[in-house]
Formats: C-alpha cells, structure tokens, sequence
C-alpha cells in the first residue's frame, strides 16, 4: 500500500459508448507532466488517482483541460463530462496474491476485516487477471487497513 493520492471522478451519462473520451481524460493530465497511479472506470464514471503531491499545484489547469478536451465538437460529438470532483488525502492497498484466482470468498474476507475495523472503503478495483484486488481508503485509516487484512489473511487464516 502507499498514502499520499487524490482521486479526480469525472461522471459523464453513457461516457463507455463515446469513442476516445477516456484518452482524452488522460491527456490532461499527460499535458500537465502527471502520470496517473490507478483508473478505475464503470459505465458512466471514471476516476484517475494521482499523486497528491504533484498534482496540487496543477488541480486547476488539468481541470481546465478536462472540460476543454472533452468539449463537443464536429469530430467526437463529445460532451463535457456532468460532474468532476477532486478528493484527496486517500490511499491505495493492493491485496496480491496467485490463489486468488480459485479460491472463492476471498473478496469477502477483505471486506470483512475492513467493515470490523470500521473502516469505510472509497474504491474497490479488481484487475481483470483476478490476482490483486485494489482498495481506496482515507490516508488516516491506511495503518489499520493493512493491519486488518493481514490479520485477517496471516494470523487468522480462515
């Protein structure tokens, strides 16, 4: 895991069925010398995590970006995104591991041990391949998150 990210969420209706809409979302922040950590994305939401720290002083020009690259024109016939908003001070674990795969109820043991911790999660992402699944928490509540899903996994070992 590590702390120190922002999240951007750009909502936009029916955003999966406009063509290039996503590459231009990233060429804002390619254009602003950012590169992103983790993008997350379903039908009508995107979100991109950055690092904090380089992207603070840059939050206004990749906004500005955003709704410029994302513009209707004659080419995309893109419309500017509904919603964009910025949270900060979040951090990404990922849970790794080969058995993942095949073993069922994984997922659920993650969830439970967060939930009994009392720790609310802000983003579940798991990678097509199914050997990480990738947690958004609050930098505050990062020590008891990795402290509660090694317990979960290592001491416990249901």
């Amino acid at each position: 895991g590590k702390r120190g990210f922002c999240s951007v969420n750009i909502e936009k209706d029916m955003m999966n069925s406009e063509i290039g809409f996503g590459r231009r979302i990233l060429q804002a922040f390619e254009d602003n010398g950012i590169s992103f950590e983790h993008v997350p994305s379903g039908i009508d939401t995107m979100t991109v995590f950055v690092h904090q720290d380089e992207f603070m002083d840059k939050e206004q020009n990749v906004v500005a970006a955003i709704h410029r690259l994302a513009k209707p024109d004659m080419i995309h016939r893109a419309v500017q995104p509904d919603f964009v908003e910025m949270e900060s001070d979040l951090a990404l674990i990922a849970v790794v591991g080969r058995g993942m795969r095949s073993t069922r109820g994984t997922a659920g043991r993650i969830f439970s041990a967060l939930a009994h911790a009392n720790i609310n999660v802000k983003m579940i992402d798991q990678g097509s391949s199914e050997l990480n699944i990738i947690i958004g928490v609050s930098d505050g509540d990062f020590e008891n998150a990795i402290r509660a899903i090694y317990n979960m996994f290592v001491l416990v070992q249901l």
